[in-house]
């Protein structure tokens, strides 16, 4: 390891500006190589599952139910609201927002 220490030492600062930019052009095919292995491996893993990568990526074992309402608009009872998230401006705007809680 000296010796590489010591040839970088000898370098010119246009030599070690050379270096750095061959360096970063060697990183990047490199990185690239890499990313193309990876993306072949994660094609392969996928395959076993009978996904694509993308919808490996996307996939969540945890499923969402839709919350039960707990309150709703007097004004539209078509519009509800969990109780899960920010509140709706109906709801906000209420002078007693319990008023519009849904017995259960």
């Amino acid at each position: 390891m000296n010796d590489i220490n010591d040839l970088i030492e000898a370098l010119s600062i246009e030599q070690l500006k050379a270096l750095i930019n061959k360096a970063h052009e060697l990183i990047e095919q490199k990185k690239s190589g890499e990313i193309e292995a990876i993306r072949e491996q994660m094609v392969e893993m996928a395959k076993r599952v009978d996904m694509a990568p993308e919808e490996v990526l996307n996939y969540s074992s945890r499923k969402r139910r839709p919350g039960k309402p707990k309150y709703r608009n007097p004004n539209d009872p078509e519009k509800t609201w969990t109780g899960r998230g920010k509140p709706p401006r109906w709801l906000k705007d209420m002078e007693d927002p319990e008023s519009c809680r849904i017995p259960e």
